[in-house]
């Protein structure tokens, strides 16, 4: 993968793309989130190494920055910050995984190696697929109707694809938070409910039912037609 790593500690930043090129990778180096937005609007990269604690902007601005912008590629935070609100802000804000730092190099190829695996998975899915009035454009990450377009983010799109695996099922929020978000535990905050919502409205018509049902006290049923 070529991989663009955002830290501004140059040792750490040295180690790494290191040994992200003894693993067969690729990397660039930046310090700042500006510097980083600038490259990913002139180059083409696999995923991105982001620490949050950046001295012009946060990590979690960058990516928001980064999807506003239609970027999709997958964003890995790395971050000193352990507190379960700090990682919830990071998904929510369109990250796809996070390491603590100290961290291992074997966890965070590792955990490289499964944002690359989801990513060829969602390449290699059906060419599209029809929701509604959308087609699905499983390459790009898109819904499409007419000449209108709208942009998912990597974890929407995930989302997605699991609701479209296991339509008509009732699904808890705790079987979603292992599936999309990879968390084994309850964070005791709505990143499930917030998704669902901005999933909805990407998706629903207004005036129609919604595709993406409550069940109270159980979680979410998807129907393709509602």
């Amino acid at each position: 993968m070529h991989i663009l790593l955002v830290e501004d500690d140059a040792e750490l930043a040295r180690q790494t793309a290191l040994w992200l090129h003894e693993a067969g990778h690729s990397s660039i180096h930046c310090t700042s989130g500006a510097a980083a937005l600038s490259l990913l609007s002139r180059q083409s990269f696999a995923a991105v190494i982001l620490d949050v604690g950046l001295p012009d902007m946060d990590g979690f601005t960058v990516v928001e920055k980064m999807r506003a912008a239609g970027q999709s590629l997958p964003v890995l935070f790395l971050t000193a910050r352990d507190n379960v609100t700090d990682r919830v802000r990071g998904l929510k804000a369109g990250g796809d995984d996070y390491v603590t730092k100290p961290f291992a190099m074997e966890e965070l190829l590792a955990r490289l190696e499964a944002l690359q695996r989801r990513a060829a998975g969602s390449a290699a899915a059906p060419a599209t697929r029809t929701i509604g009035r959308w087609t699905l454009d499983p390459i790009k990450r898109r819904l499409l109707h007419a000449e209108e377009k709208v942009e998912l983010q990597p974890r929407e799109w995930t989302l997605l694809e699991v609701l479209l695996a296991n339509e008509g099922r009732t699904l808890t929020k705790k079987f979603l938070l292992e599936k999309v978000w990879d968390i084994q535990f309850d964070p005791g905050t709505n990143v499930v409910d917030a998704m669902i919502c901005k999933l909805r409205r990407k998706l629903d018509s207004p005036g129609q039912p919604s595709y993406l049902q409550t069940v109270r006290g159980k979680g979410y049923v998807f129907k393709a037609v509602p």
